[in-house]
């Protein structure tokens, strides 16, 4: 007669800390799925971007595809049973002994959509060039002179940063570019007493910059003004794109689209001998024949995409392509640095571009 009620307390007490569990279910379930998608999210966007430098190196067609979302149902199931089985000891007969069983699990099924970068007004931001406010704002946030101007800006005044490197890979070198090597190095020496600052005219909203002097770094602040042709009594100059006429109380800054930004970088990624004997790439070659280093460059001295025959150890970002693979090295900062900016340049210019065409959603099993 008390049997069947003692069994129905011990499934009540066996299902009672379960569904209590199910309060934390879903909180659980996000601490456990987030920081994952998270992290495999950001890691595919990382070797879309080397892909694509790499693929303009070898002048194969880039394409970019972003993930538009993330959804991910949890299901948590729950099963009982209640058995009756019979245990005997002896003819006088048996014992009927209740076992009951219980079981929960859940699931999780994620389902990805993915948006093509593509259309008239995607192809229009990545080959508009970076606007100085973009520039300035950037300047303002933190990133050192030598890196925002070394990638951004192909031309400031006089002063070149390899304009051919704006395109697929040149078969002779830029022209001499010591000067603004020199110009971003100096900019460098006087960064942290805040000597160059970038600001709006009050009135006009106009860009200008303002370069003060001090005891410090005369020799400095006179040299910058000397190589950008300045006038050495102004301390505020005007800011423009145009390159028809230099005057010497304007500094005018010519900057790469996105599209050139990907060009440049693209031109120091090593590539495997035999790729370069059998014309796959272009080796860009000094006047006596030998082999131009791009390293030497602005740009190439702040990014680097190095490759070997087998999957590299100790790689920020590593992709297999056309038998070789290509990397970032994890010890080397200053190309790991350049890749950030290089992804928020991308957000800034392209992310607010309406993607064009279908999504595709693919449920992940």
């Amino acid at each position: 007669m008390h049997r069947i009620p003692c069994v129905r307390q011990s499934l009540l007490l066996a299902i009672i800390p379960v569904m209590a569990g199910c309060h934390s279910f879903g909180p659980d379930g996000l601490r456990a799925t987030h920081p994952l998608y998270n992290e495999a999210i950001v890691g595919s966007m990382n070797e879309q971007f080397v892909q694509n430098i790499v693929r303009l190196h070898y002048r194969d067609t880039i394409f970019f595809l972003d993930v538009a979302s993330v959804t991910a149902s949890l299901k948590l199931d729950m099963s009982a049973g209640l058995d009756q089985s019979e245990v005997g000891f002896g003819p006088a007969g048996g014992t009927d002994l209740m076992k009951y069983s219980l079981g929960t699990a859940y699931t999780t099924a994620p389902t990805l959509s993915y948006a093509p970068l593509q259309g008239e007004g995607f192809v229009k931001s990545i080959l508009s060039s970076i606007p100085l406010e973009a520039l300035f704002t950037l300047t303002g946030s933190g990133w050192r002179s030598h890196r925002l101007f070394g990638l951004c800006v192909e031309r400031i005044n006089g002063l070149e940063n390899a304009p051919i490197a704006s395109g697929p890979t040149p078969n002779f070198p830029p022209d001499q570019d010591r000067q603004f090597n020199r110009l971003l190095q100096l900019f460098e020496q006087v960064v942290n007493d805040e000597l160059i600052v970038p600001r709006f005219d009050p009135a006009t909203k106009e860009p200008q910059l303002q370069i003060k002097s001090s005891p410090e770094h005369r020799e400095a602040i006179w040299e910058i003004k000397q190589l950008l042709g300045l006038d050495q009594k102004l301390d505020v100059y005007r800011v423009s794109s145009d390159f028809l006429q230099l005057r010497p109380d304007t500094v005018s800054i010519r900057t790469r689209p996105l599209m050139s930004i990907f060009f440049y970088l693209s031109q120091h990624v090593d590539s495997p001998k035999t790729h370069k004997e059998k014309g796959l790439v272009t080796v860009t070659r000094n006047r006596d024949g030998s082999e131009f280093d791009w390293g030497t460059t602005a740009g190439g001295r702040i990014f680097h995409i190095r490759q070997s025959e087998g999957r590299p150890d100790g790689a920020f970002v590593a992709i297999p392509y056309r038998d070789h693979w290509f990397y970032l090295a994890d010890n080397d900062l200053e190309s790991k640095s350049t890749f950030m900016l290089l992804t928020q340049l991308f957000r800034l210019q392209a992310g607010a571009a309406k993607t064009t065409g279908p999504a595709l959603t693919i449920p992940v099993r």
